[in-house]
């Protein structure tokens, strides 16, 4: 599949296109405003043959302008000066429909978390190929995510495409940004498990659920299912080349499409995946 311009590509053909996405999530410490993410996303695009092209910020007052790439560089840098940002690539120039075709995005607005969103349309490079390589640039430049996760969904509003996935309906749910917090919390929250046994599910740092690319810590790793490691349980189940390092703090997790089902309901058991079931955690934890 080559490269098209977003808005040549008719709407009943989007209707058709499924995206391969990454969303990664963040702790309060990471500045995603930094010029190492901005050229991380460039490198990412001109492996695709997509350059990027302009950087689209909604500042911290909600006011929103478009940026040569250069120019955005000189406005980012500190957590607060935005509160979302999406990058703009050539083949999206003028894209008036709003349902992008490829997609960069960081959403900044949460005070103890942001996150990453990258997308790009199915067929286009080897399955989850460029996401690795973004993973790979960013964990390089020292910028790790808590955690992370790659599937297949379709287009929308690119503010709305991370959590898109469990409704389908595109909608950005108060609960679905929880679960992603929930596994993204620091490491001194990833203990606590013989303190606090009669809670040992709401202690751990659960995943939201098992996806063809997991994105996990060395935290979520070391827990413990039964008598294994988490690690342990992935390597008897999908093997050695299933979990790959890409920093001493990150990894990723591949799983054929096919067995997603199955390895979630298994995880789901052991209490460290969520699902599409909040509601049996209470509010406070899934807040916290």
């Amino acid at each position: 599949m080559t490269i098209c311009k977003a808005r040549c590509v008719p709407e009943t053909s989007r209707d058709e296109m499924t995206a391969e996405a990454l969303a990664l999530a963040y702790d309060a410490s990471a500045d995603l405003g930094k010029r190492a993410v901005i050229d991380a996303i460039a490198a990412t695009m001109n492996s695709i043959g997509d350059p990027l092209e302009r950087i689209w910020i909604e500042d911290a007052h909600g006011r929103r302008r478009t940026y040569k790439v250069e120019e955005a560089l000189a406005v980012l840098g500190q957590r607060a000066n935005f509160r979302y940002l999406w990058a703009i690539p050539e083949s999206e120039r003028r894209n008036s429909k709003s349902r992008w075709l490829t997609a960069a995005t960081i959403d900044n607005i949460a005070a103890n978390s942001a996150t990453l969103f990258f997308a790009v349309p199915r067929g286009l490079a080897k399955e989850f190929v460029p996401h690795v390589t973004l993973l790979e640039s960013l964990v390089q430049a020292n910028i790790v995510p808590q955690y992370g996760f790659g599937y297949m969904r379709g287009y929308g509003s690119p503010d709305y495409l991370s959590f898109g996935y469990a409704c389908g309906s595109g909608s950005k749910l108060p609960e679905q940004m929880d679960w992603v917090r929930l596994s993204a919390l620091s490491k001194g929250r990833a203990g606590g498990l013989v303190e606090r046994p009669d809670r040992n599910r709401y202690a751990r740092r659960p995943i939201v659920d098992v996806f063809p690319l997991n994105v996990l810590s060395d935290i979520h790793l070391q827990q413990k299912l039964a008598d294994a490691s988490f690690r342990e349980w992935i390597l008897q189940r999908t093997g050695q080349e299933s979990l790959l390092q890409i920093g001493p703090r990150c990894f990723t997790w591949s799983v054929p499409a096919s067995r997603t089902a199955s390895l979630s309901a298994q995880l789901k058991e052991f209490g460290l995946a969520i699902g599409a079931t909040p509601s049996r955690f209470p509010a406070s934890d899934r807040l916290r």
